[in-house]
């Protein structure tokens, strides 16, 4: 695993969250969901009962997802604990906005006053060069 592949970890765990949110929203309208009856006497079709295990699979989801956030927050963890060892505060800041934060490279170009090209591609790899070194060392 590469340092920039070790660092995307918590991005990669936060886009599964937020899939899973989306998820999870999907299948709450499913269970909350009404269709009306068409009158007379109801006759039940199905063995089981369907609007339970829509709820269900709603607190499924919210296990997986409470589950992936103590995820995150490990990796985000871990993380921080690497960008805090490197030397260069300008590095760090860099580091904890792209790996941390989750930022754009636009974004932290402006939050950092630095041009877009500066930052990919003259701080970016002295970032990477930097934390490579404490992550040999955890």
């Amino acid at each position: 695993m590469t340092v920039k592949e070790w660092l995307n970890r918590g991005y990669r765990i936060d886009r599964e969250i937020n899939a899973l949110l989306r998820e999870r929203e999907r299948s709450l309208t499913l269970a909350t969901k009404t269709t009306a009856a068409a009158g007379g006497e109801r006759v039940q079709s199905s063995r089981g009962n369907s609007t339970e295990a829509r709820f269900v699979n709603y607190a499924d989801y919210t296990t997986l997802i409470d589950e992936r956030i103590d995820e995150l927050y490990a990796v985000k963890r871990e993380i921080l604990e690497a960008v805090n060892r490197v030397g260069d505060n300008t590095l760090r800041q860099l580091l904890i906005h792209r790996y941390i934060e989750f930022m754009r490279w636009e974004k932290i170009a402006e939050e950092m006053h630095y041009s877009y090209v500066h930052v990919v591609h003259t701080l970016h790899p002295r970032a990477l060069a930097a934390i490579s070194e404490t992550v040999n060392r955890i």
